[in-house]
């Protein structure tokens, strides 16, 4: 009898630690998030990027003169779209400015004939979590210099 109480001892505190280690995530810095950002990009992995992405996370891009948004449901639409799909790109990234509980970074996906610039807002949230809020993606020839004043 001893021996069966033993027994569903030592399995209660087995099952009890397991789950309390299960829930917890392993604690991810904000270079962290830029690197699953760029590593979700090149592998277009639609997954690692849910997970990193705000629920209320925006991208704007530009279409011509014109400014487009898309929310957190269309990006991830189209990542799972295209999941799986290895992209012919080189990374390099930068963070340009950091607080406690604010990043903003720039990654760049380099292409033979272009670069795709993307200036990202990371937040920490109310879970002490950082995530993707803000995507600001530019499309630039790799050829021509950027301009930044028009005439």
């Amino acid at each position: 009898m001893k021996f069966k109480s033993f027994l569903f001892g030592a399995v209660l505190s087995t099952a009890l630690t397991l789950t309390a280690f299960a829930n917890n995530r392993p604690f991810k810095t904000a270079k962290n998030i830029i690197s699953e950002f760029a590593e979700s990009h090149v592998n277009t992995d639609a997954s690692k990027l849910s997970k990193i992405l705000s629920k209320d996370a925006i991208l704007k891009f530009t279409k011509g003169e014109e400014v487009l948004t898309q929310n957190q449901l269309s990006i991830m639409k189209l990542a799972k779209q295209n999941d799986g799909i290895v992209q012919n790109c080189s990374t390099n990234f930068e963070l340009i400015a950091s607080s406690e509980a604010l990043v903003l970074a720039k990654v760049n996906f380099i292409y033979e004939d272009f670069i795709i610039e993307n200036f990202i807002t990371i937040e920490l949230d109310k879970n002490q979590g950082w995530q993707i809020t803000r995507i600001n993606k530019f499309f630039t020839n790799a050829e021509k210099p950027r301009i930044i004043t028009r005439r």
